[in-house]
């Protein structure tokens, strides 16, 4: 769909000033409300092709007028299938199986929208006080800097070089009158990542105010308030959170749930924040990090039974991230409980027999724990096979075979 939408007195206005030679009278206004709601319906359709090519041919027509430039680049960015170096945008009608290098006359189901960062630029430069092309053009930067930061070799210059596009973009189409909760968001991320809270926060707010209410921006709030140690505050803005989290925050309505136990905890409600955090676990059971909270929780009443009982629930379900095999050889090398080590790493290696990156945690957690009890030599060997199942998924050179071993450097 397209993010662009005015009020419709504002539509029938831009299109009297922009689109209609005033000798055409009342017909032209009439076949004019008739194409956008053409192009409106085809939206919903979700014929994003058939929406370019008609909004393509209107611009070639009328001009850059920047209303229709605009909604021309949003339905690019927001409903692309494809795109080549962020310089051209494929969109498809649905049922549409034939390539992009088909000829787009040929083929009106398969369409191409062709540089929009230069559409945007001479919108704004024509234009100078639209603020919805200030706003799509951070968004374009803001579409390349969700892309890259997928990447961990990803280049901070050119993380913060995009970054500082999108906050200049969207600061002045703010500055020019435009609202929007993305934005709102947006710029609330970018000043709680500098630590920058109380400017996070008013962003925050302003999503939280009126319907509908940004269930993320809530959370954002709820991580505010844990900062600042407010947590009764930081409990409730967590538990609206979750009111308004969708299906697809699943992962964020675990964290919503996360902070709202742990400000339980520091409350001092120690069985409402047993209650949430084992409902948290039980909603993701394939994540670490509410077990890591219970196991710190119950290491600090000293409960070894529960504690091994969630350190073996834990890295079953979940054998892949690091921090788990960390708390493991914290536990074991403080009990000196090394058998039970022992015995949930054979039941892992048996349920996991296949999997190289497992069987690098396992080895590598067995080399730790064994330099603990000073067997160096069997330590680097255990080092050894871990760095040789990590060379069968990573690269030669990657950074995290050279910190296995790293006990024994430091020491």
């Amino acid at each position: 769909m397209s993010i662009i939408a005015y009020p419709k007195i504002v539509l029938t206005l831009l299109l009297v000033l922009w689109l209609i030679p005033t000798s055409r009278g009342q017909d032209a206004l009439t076949d004019s409300v008739i194409f956008v709601q053409q192009v409106n319906t085809f939206l919903v359709q979700e014929k994003y092709a058939t929406v370019h090519l008609l909004l393509e041919e209107f611009v070639r027509q009328n001009g850059m007028k920047p209303y229709f430039s605009c909604w021309m680049v949003s339905n690019a960015l927001t409903n692309h299938y494809r795109h080549e170096n962020y310089d051209f945008f494929y969109l498809k009608d649905p049922g549409s199986e034939k390539t992009p290098s088909a000829v787009e006359d040929e083929n009106p189901q398969i369409s191409r929208l062709r540089y929009p960062q230069r559409i945007l630029e001479k919108t704004i430069k024509d234009y100078p006080s639209y603020a919805m092309a200030y706003k799509l053009l951070g968004d374009y930067y803001d579409l390349q800097l969700r892309d890259l930061s997928h990447f961990d070799f990803a280049n901070p210059t050119s993380i913060k070089a995009l970054e500082d596009k999108i906050f200049k973009n969207y600061s002045q189409a703010e500055k020019l009158g435009y609202k929007n909760f993305q934005l709102n968001r947006w710029m609330g991320d970018y000043y709680f990542n500098r630590n920058q809270l109380d400017q996070a926060r008013n962003y925050y707010q302003k999503n939280t105010r009126k319907a509908p209410v940004d269930g993320i921006s809530l959370y954002r709030l709820a991580e505010i308030s844990f900062q600042k140690k407010l947590y009764n505050q930081a409990y409730n803005d967590a538990s609206d959170a979750l009111k308004y989290l969708t299906v697809e925050d699943l992962y964020l309505k675990y964290d919503a749930l996360r902070l709202s136990a742990n400000a339980l905890l520091q409350l001092g409600e120690s069985e409402k924040f047993l209650a949430a955090i084992q409902e948290c676990i039980d909603l993701l059971p394939d994540l670490q990090d509410a077990y890591l909270d219970l196991i710190d929780y119950q290491e600090a009443r000293n409960d070894s039974a529960k504690v091994k009982a969630l350190l073996n629930d834990m890295l079953l379900n979940n054998p892949y991230e690091l921090k788990g095999y960390r708390k493991l050889e914290s536990y074991v090398s403080q009990t000196r409980n090394y058998s039970f080590s022992d015995s949930l790493f054979e039941l892992m290696q048996v349920q996991y027999e296949n999997w190289d990156e497992v069987l690098a945690n396992i080895y590598w957690s067995k080399g730790n724990l064994a330099f603990y009890q000073k067997s160096t030599a069997q330590a680097n060997n255990y080092w050894e096979i871990s760095r040789n199942y990590m060379r069968r998924y990573l690269p030669a050179d990657h950074k995290l075979m050279r910190q296995v071993g790293d006990l024994s450097q430091k020491k």
